[in-house]
């Protein structure tokens, strides 16, 4: 049993009790549940109110909402995940996936082409702006009734502020990324007010401040870390994420980036907190990644999380979930934290089970799953991107492939039509999440199996180690430090994936490789931006609703704000869209 009790210790908070109005416009919240504890209870055990409403402030990001009730109203519920809100605007229109169920959320969603009055912008746009607001309700809640605490309620208080402005910028990573000029709110920002809207490059030099300095607050050394809170090297990593795409926040060029240096200062930082356990490689230095790939995402992947029971702590962000056969709300001690975003979507959408009359060769008992929804594919030309063994594509070098299904299960790679009704014939299915648990060696532990239940426990990994090796790599390749020692991060990658390790690197072998080891983890549309790809440049099949593609509108760049919140604000909308 993973421990994460007290991390939803405040299952039973209702989430309209915390005063959203001043930061989601006209977003309509539901008052789910009788059990709500007010911002005027704090005064009087405070202590209590923390950990009950933080422990709020985690379960918007870990599900759709309190005791099954969406946060996100006029939008499916189980898309309405944190986590589901960034695939949507970071995988789905890519070269990486698709949705392939021809409805009215998604829309042209797959093909890049998106409306301001799309429900799916709402919704996602919606959750991001409901994790910054219960981020923003707890400190300005905390900070009324700060210097009445003693000593040591207030440094509890500290640490949960921190962890507060954290996962808020974490929000506003997709936020500021996806939609650009978006309304930017913080503890300062009077509850029932209309968050001014700030250019990018205003909201970013607010936001890097504010992440570099509870790092300062974290100080030097090392940092207790707790399995599924945030800290130290959260801050660092998002640090290193915002930094990486500065260029595109600030001038609207990835190669013109003035913080390549930064990015390589708290990339560097966080890898020198893992060295010496893990993966080692062909230099036989400790990388601190994972033995194996799958460990990163199989049932038990809780424990090579920061704070996990493993020495090797690769998963530096992760969202918890734990299943059990049964969850009884009112209880006091609840077994069970799932929703229909993280793990379970991560296999489930991709997983269809074989019948008699079916040519592919997928089963749900193959991964340990108890549901298969027949709804996405990869794209021909990510699929390309690894290393075939043979033109039928029934084997593969890369072991970041082991868990898809492909030519050898009689997946098609090409991508014909995108419509469920084709399923095997319209893409591989790159999965890489599983309900097994995986041993020392990288197996999966046939005798200590999971229950084969619809929503799964496991965990997912916002951002992973790998991903700021790579990142520490392009900064270097960029002139922020040694190219050799650039080629010896991405040669940890590779060799881990069984692949021979390189002798020299280009910025578009990273890319390419940046791709492989962290496909559908949300990073893929940010990328291709940031390499000059998205608009222009590169094709892949159906992009633009052109079945060989086709270059976007320049406006593509951002997605449109909501009409529904942006025109009643009076907002401005992002050019090319009304």
């Amino acid at each position: 049993m993973k421990n994460i009790n007290k991390y939803i210790a405040g299952i039973g908070i209702a989430v309209a009790s915390l005063g959203f109005s001043s930061c989601i416009g006209d977003l309509d919240l539901l008052p789910n549940d009788d059990r709500v504890i007010l911002p005027t209870e704090f005064s009087k055990n405070p202590v209590a109110y923390m950990e009950k409403v933080m422990g709020d402030v985690y379960l918007q990001f870990a599900t759709h909402g309190v005791n099954n009730n969406a946060a996100v109203q006029g939008f499916d519920g189980g898309m309405s995940t944190f986590q589901r809100s960034a695939f949507i605007l970071e995988e789905v229109p890519t070269d990486e996936t698709c949705w392939t169920p021809a409805d009215t959320d998604y829309g042209d969603f797959q093909f890049g082409i998106v409306t301001s009055n799309n429900r799916t912008i709402l919704g996602t746009y919606s959750r991001f702006m409901i994790c910054v607001a219960v981020c923003n309700d707890f400190i300005q809640t905390v900070n009324r009734g700060y210097f009445n605490l003693d000593n040591e309620t207030r440094q509890l208080a500290d640490e949960y502020i921190r962890q507060c402005k954290i996962l808020r910028s974490g929000a506003y990573f997709y936020l500021l990324d996806c939609f650009g000029n978006v309304p930017y709110a913080d503890e300062n920002t009077d509850i029932g007010s209309i968050p001014a809207q700030l250019p990018r490059a205003e909201s970013f030099k607010i936001i890097t401040k504010t992440l570099e300095d509870v790092v300062a607050e974290y100080g030097d050394g090392p940092q207790t870390a707790v399995y599924g809170y945030v800290g130290k090297q959260v801050a660092q990593a998002l640090l290193v994420k915002y930094y990486l795409n500065a260029g595109v926040y600030l001038n609207g060029d990835g190669e013109n980036n003035p913080h390549w240096g930064d990015c390589y200062r708290h990339a560097e930082n966080i890898i020198a907190a893992h060295r010496g356990v893990g993966f080692k490689g062909s230099n036989s230095v400790a990388s601190g990644l994972a033995n194996h790939y799958r460990q990163l995402f199989g049932a038990n992947n809780d424990q090579y999380a920061l704070g996990g029971s493993n020495e090797v702590n690769e998963i530096i962000w992760v969202i918890p979930q734990e299943a059990s056969n049964q969850f009884n709300p009112g209880s006091e001690d609840p077994k069970s934290l799932t929703s229909w975003g993280n793990g379970t979507f991560m296999l489930d959408a991709w997983l269809g089970d074989k019948s008699a009359l079916d040519e592919w060769d997928c089963t749900k008992t193959r991964y340990n799953s108890g549901d298969a929804w027949k709804c996405m594919a990869a794209r021909q030309q990510f699929s390309q991107k690894f290393d075939w063994k043979n033109g039928e594509y029934t084997d593969c070098a890369d072991l970041r492939t082991q868990e898809w299904c492909a030519g050898k299960e009689n997946f098609k790679i090409t991508n014909e039509v995108l419509d469920q009704d084709h399923f095997g014939s319209n893409g591989f299915l790159a999965i890489k999440f599983t309900n097994w648990n995986v041993d020392a060696n990288g197996e999966f532990d046939q005798n200590d199996k999971p229950a084969a239940t619809a929503q799964i426990g496991t965990d997912y990994p916002v951002i992973r180690l790998a991903e700021i090796y790579l990142s520490a790599a392009e900064a270097m390749l960029h002139g922020a430090g040694d190219r050799a020692k650039a080629l010896e991060y991405v040669n940890y990658i590779r060799e881990r994936a069984g692949l021979s390790a390189w002798e020299s690197m280009t910025l578009e072998q990273l890319r390419d490789e940046r791709c492989r080891e962290l496909y559908t983890e949300n990073c893929r549309r940010t990328d291709l931006i940031r390499y000059g790809q998205w608009i222009s440049g590169y094709t892949w099949n159906w992009k633009n609703k052109v079945p060989a593609g086709a270059d976007f509108d320049p406006s593509f760049v951002l997605y449109p704000l909501p009409s529904s919140i942006a025109t009643p604000a009076g907002y401005t909308q992002n050019q090319g869209y009304n």
